[in-house]
């Protein structure tokens, strides 16, 4: 078996190697979001800045049904564009794991569509896979279930792995599946997490806002966060030392955090379908054999999953040019 730090190492060069192709598929999933929430708030915030200059020009905005009607109007280009992206990122975590067994197949990251589609024809499962995540995440942030929910979480953190590569599973048993696949595995798999969630959620965060302060925008984003919550009403709020100017930072900490993360899913990803194919790939046990005795063929027992076999089609692409796709 691989070590940890063999499985981490082996992914770190998958996502170096082939990062330009891994940058590019995940820009609309991660700023297509940022750019949805911005053009949500942001034509709201102009809309209302503008109101009434606008109200005198177009004395027919003074009426209410058309003011609700022109805000929803104006949140509807944002919306669209922030649930396509968020979409794309759900697909993501399974067409990552897809692409990285396309990989150590051919050696070659390519095909996205294809890679995407493991995801797409079988959305009704998909959708209910993260639906009873969804309830399991909610439930695990509840304090009084920290501990508990954590650990379970790295029990189950091989779902989207196993949701890409075998088929005939319920939703719950995708979740089943991954704590059977853990089980006896668990300290190995807190640890890649562990190098996993420092790198990723710290680390490189901590370099991109060193660059944000580089470029000199952090300042000029604080700024332009702290104009809009100017307009929220948390005049309540400051007596607990809650400002425009510390909102506006935390949200934009917040912003450096999921660019970051959301850029490096497909290291994750890649660790995890190593770790996954490390423990979970069939395996013939040994047959003890009796000394100047043979024993039958019939008498070895092996175990065998039933596995999603990597289209042939895809293969033959990935031996295509990389600009024709």
């Amino acid at each position: 078996m691989k070590r940890v730090l063999n499985i981490f190492f082996e992914g770190l060069k998958i996502y170096c190697v082939n990062i330009h192709k891994f940058l590019l598929y995940m820009t609309f999933p991660v700023l297509g979001q940022i750019l949805g929430l911005f053009l949500v708030f942001g034509l709201n915030f102009w809309f209302t800045q503008n109101y009434q200059n606008l109200v005198v020009k177009y004395p027919a905005l003074n009426d209410l049904s058309i003011l609700i009607g022109l805000v929803v109007l104006t949140a509807v280009p944002g919306l669209l564009i922030f649930i396509k992206a968020f979409w794309d990122y759900l697909v993501a975590y399974v067409a990552l794991n897809s692409m990285t067994e396309g990989y150590l197949n051919t050696g070659k990251v390519y095909d996205f569509k294809a890679h995407r589609s493991v995801a797409t024809n079988k959305t009704f499962a998909f959708i209910a896979l993260w639906f009873i995540f969804g309830i399991f995440t909610f439930l695990a942030i509840i304090p009084v279930f920290w501990i508990l929910g954590g650990i379970f979480f790295i029990y189950f953190i091989l779902i989207f792995q196993v949701f890409t590569f075998e088929n005939g599973l319920s939703p719950v048993g995708y979740f089943k599946r991954s704590f059977d696949i853990i089980k006896g595995h668990f300290a190995g798999t807190f640890s890649l997490l562990l190098i996993l969630v420092v790198l990723t959620y710290f680390l490189l965060s901590s370099g991109l806002s060193v660059i944000f302060d580089c470029l000199n925008w952090t300042n000029s984003i604080s700024k332009a966060f702290e104009a809009w919550v100017f307009t929220l009403p948390i005049e309540s709020l400051e007596q607990f030392g809650v400002t425009p100017a510390k909102i506006s930072k935390v949200i934009l900490e917040n912003l450096i955090m999921f660019i970051t993360i959301g850029f490096t899913l497909p290291l994750r990803s890649i660790c995890w379908t190593l770790w996954y194919k490390n423990y979970a790939e069939p395996v013939e046990k040994p047959v003890k054999t009796a000394r100047k005795k043979k024993v039958s063929a019939q008498k070895t027992k092996t175990f065998k999953i039933e596995k999603r076999e990597i289209d042939p089609e895809i293969i033959r692409r990935a031996r295509l040019e990389d600009d024709e796709y």
